[in-house]
């Protein structure tokens, strides 16, 4: 590497300009807000007059004002503006990987400070961009027609975000397309993106935004319902039932069970919402609407309003009540037809009668309902409700996880599990109108290659798959509990812990290959588990089960 101490370059930025090739600029936003970085080098590159050998490690530190500073072994480069990292041409693997990370990151890396933070920007080519968004989006598991109606989707919307404005074009989170670079598991997936190459989505002759989701609970959105007129008109995003996303086990529902006859303790949220509902009502035949003077009998009816292609927003609740009488509230007290009644009435009443006849009211969904069952799936108040009746009890359900806009990747899972659809099909099922096309573009030209062996010259030993250090298991098991090891993924791949025993809750930590963990319980295809450090639930299918001596004591 030719470092000088301390030395100052004004670096000449050569990176492709936005919208004129196929690179596409990706805001680096996963390692969070840091002041320095690890970078590894798996490839060739070069930093001004520094050329950068394979295998080496550097730290890249913010200084005072805008300097980044580079630093390996004692040396240090510094520079007063931004920082490049230019990839070159090479054989076999060619890319960075950062803070001591598995994945491969491919292309350039131009790191800014700001305000005393590292602001890190990857200028990647297209096709090396989705080989890090695949299996992130959907996941190496999906058939392979799925993960090519993926490509297809995630090409498209890259190249209508390129923001030539702005210093970046897309972030590596939620608000555009998940970028993590480049694993292990990429075999499949590198087959998904070489088999669809260069295909996208155009609609009346123009590349149109592939919005997608992860579950639409059985019903499409379209950009004008979800994000309003001003996001432009899309006649290729319908309103319809999407049956595939319904049918696949996978897709994300939350249930609450409503009894017909609800006890004290059964939803007293529910309860109330009901008993405030039903007021008007029953005013207006002659009761008292003071909720502390109604009583839900039973639930004759639940039912969801709304059209054929609507997401319903309020649920009907047909109700058997009881109720005070305006006029004789001192009369006897009634409970016809109920066999349970109490033989005083409830606490502040002075006498409640039994209607004969039931009472509906309409009770919105969000947020009330939503609080009041506990059925919230995404942040904002769109999911899809749905009831189904039982001999004694009412199943609520309600099911859509993100947007519902677009392709639904479980609807694009069954379709090509299920039903054995290509990829072009289930794009059309989903954007309506659209033609399937090679985009015209501009290739990536990588920097040339370096002259002589010097890429081939030994520089410190290559680690190709660096690996944190495993979490301890110190803490000794309780007698009921269980150890487990990670050791059914590849050992250089992660294992999920989640806060939730659901592939939609949020992911405490990645786990890698040989963690132990104390298995606090299991069930439905889950462990409670827990190191030293932390607690969540992963997939038993990824673990080995093995004795602890407190277990080995019991027997």
């Amino acid at each position: 590497m030719a470092l000088a101490g301390a030395v100052c370059l004004g670096l000449m930025l050569s990176l492709p300009a936005a919208g004129e090739s196929d690179c596409v600029r990706v805001l680096l936003t996963r390692f969070g807000t840091v002041s320095e970085l690890e970078v590894q080098f798996s490839g060739s590159y070069s930093c001004g007059d520094a050329w950068m050998q394979r295998g080496m490690s550097v730290r890249l530190a913010a200084g005072p004002g805008r300097q980044v500073r580079l630093k390996y072994e004692g040396l240090t480069l510094v520079t007063d503006g931004p920082l490049v990292l230019v990839r070159h041409r090479t054989e076999g693997e060619n890319g960075l990987r950062l803070q001591g990370g598995l994945n491969l990151y491919t292309g350039d890396l131009r790191v800014v400070n700001s305000d005393g933070a590292l602001r890190l920007v990857l200028y990647v080519p297209l096709e090396e961009y989705l080989l890090g968004v695949l299996p992130w989006e959907m996941s190496s598991g999906f058939p392979l027609e799925a993960l090519k109606a993926q490509a297809v989707a995630a090409r498209t919307y890259a190249l209508t975000h390129l923001h030539p404005e702005r210093d970046y074009d897309v972030t590596d989170n939620t608000n555009d397309q998940v970028y993590a670079g480049i694993g292990n598991d990429a075999a499949v997936i590198r087959t998904a993106v070489r088999e669809t190459s260069g295909i996208c989505v155009y609609y009346q002759g123009k590349l149109v935004p592939c919005y997608y989701t992860a579950s639409n609970g059985g019903l499409t959105e379209t950009i004008e319902r979800v994000w309003g007129a001003s996001a432009g008109a899309s006649g290729y995003t319908v309103v319809k039932r999407d049956p595939y996303d319904l049918e696949n086990d996978e897709s994300v529902v939350r249930q609450a069970t409503l009894p017909k006859k609800p006890g004290g303790d059964d939803w007293p949220g529910l309860m109330a919402l009901l008993r405030q509902a039903a007021g008007p009502a029953l005013k207006r035949l002659g009761y008292s609407d003071d909720p502390e003077q109604i009583r839900v009998r039973e639930i004759a009816d639940i039912t969801a309003d709304g059209g054929e292609n609507e997401a319903p927003k309020t649920l009907s609740f047909s109700l058997y009540l009881d109720a005070l009488r305006l006029d004789d509230g001192e009369e006897e007290i009634l409970f016809a037809g109920s066999q349970a009644a109490p033989t005083e009435p409830p606490a502040a009443s002075p006498g409640l009668y039994s209607l004969q006849s039931p009472v509906t009211v309409q009770v919105a969904i969000f947020p009330e309902l939503e609080q009041a069952l506990g059925l919230s799936i995404n942040k904002a108040a769109n999911e899809v409700w749905q009831v189904r009746a039982g001999r004694d009890a009412f199943t609520v359900e309600a099911r859509r996880y993100g947007h519902g806009v677009g392709m639904s990747q479980r609807g694009a899972q069954r379709m090509a599990a299920r039903y054995g659809w290509d990829y072009k099909q289930i794009l059309h099922f989903y954007y309506e109108g659209v033609i399937l096309r090679r985009a015209a573009l501009t290739a990536v030209t990588l920097a040339p290659a370096f002259e002589g062996t010097f890429d081939a010259t030994p520089g410190p030993k290559p680690t190709a798959t660096p690996r944190p250090t495993l979490m301890p298991l110190t803490l000794k098991p309780e007698a009921d509990e269980g150890e487990a090891v990670v050791d059914r993924i590849d050992t250089d791949s992660t294992l999920n812990l989640r806060a939730r025993p659901d592939t939609s809750s949020e992911i405490v930590t990645r786990l890698y290959y040989g963690q132990r963990l104390a298995v606090l319980e299991a069930a439905d295809g889950w462990l409670h588990v827990r190191t030293d450090a932390v607690e969540g639930y992963v997939m038993e299918k990824f673990v080995t089960r093995t004795e602890t001596e407190a277990s080995k004591s019991d027997e």
